[in-house]
C-alpha cells in the first residue's frame, strides 16, 4: 500500500466518525516509502485528539514503526496509546504497547489504529444521542 492510499484511507475513517467536528493531518515524507505522518481531530463537545505514526510502506500493507494516539480535554490527558521504550510499561506482558489513563496510571494494550481509537472515543466518551 502506497503512503498516499494510507492517508486516503485515514481521512476517510476520520471523516466517517459522527463526532468529529474536524481534523488535519501532515505528512512528513522522509523518503517515497517512509513517512511521518501527523494530525489533530477535533471533536463536537471540544476534546481533542493528537496522533503520530512513523510508517514505510510495504507491497501490501503499511509497516507502522511508531504510534501515538493522544485523547484529551484541554491539556488533561483523558487517555493514550502508544508503543515507546517507556520503562514504566516493561513490566507489561503486551510490551511495547501500552495505555496510558487517569492518574499517570499505565494498562496493557494491544497494538492499536487511529480507526480503533476512534472507535473508543464514539461508544465510550458520546452517548448516543449525541453521534
Amino acid at each position: 500500500m502506497s503512503i498516499d492510499s494510507y492517508v486516503v484511507q485515514l481521512e476517510s475513517v476520520i471523516n466517517s466518525s459522527p463526532v468529529v467536528s474536524s481534523s488535519n493531518i501532515t505528512i512528513d515524507r522522509k523518503t517515497n516509502d517512509i513517512a511521518f505522518v501527523s494530525g489533530i481531530i477535533e471533536f463536537r463537545d471540544g476534546t481533542t485528539l493528537d496522533f503520530k505514526e512513523f510508517i514505510e510502506s510495504k507491497e501490501s500493507d503499511i509497516e507502522k514503526y511508531k504510534y501515538a494516539y493522544n485523547y484529551r480535554s484541554h491539556s488533561t490527558v483523558i487517555f493514550r496509546y502508544d508503543n515507546s521504550q517507556d520503562p514504566r510499561a516493561k513490566k507489561l506482558e503486551t510490551f511495547p504497547y501500552h495505555k496510558h489513563i487517569k492518574n499517570y496510571e499505565i494498562v496493557k494494550s494491544m497494538a492499536t489504529n487511529l480507526e480503533d481509537v476512534l472507535k473508543e472515543i464514539e461508544g465510550t466518551y458520546f452517548i448516543k444521542e449525541d453521534i
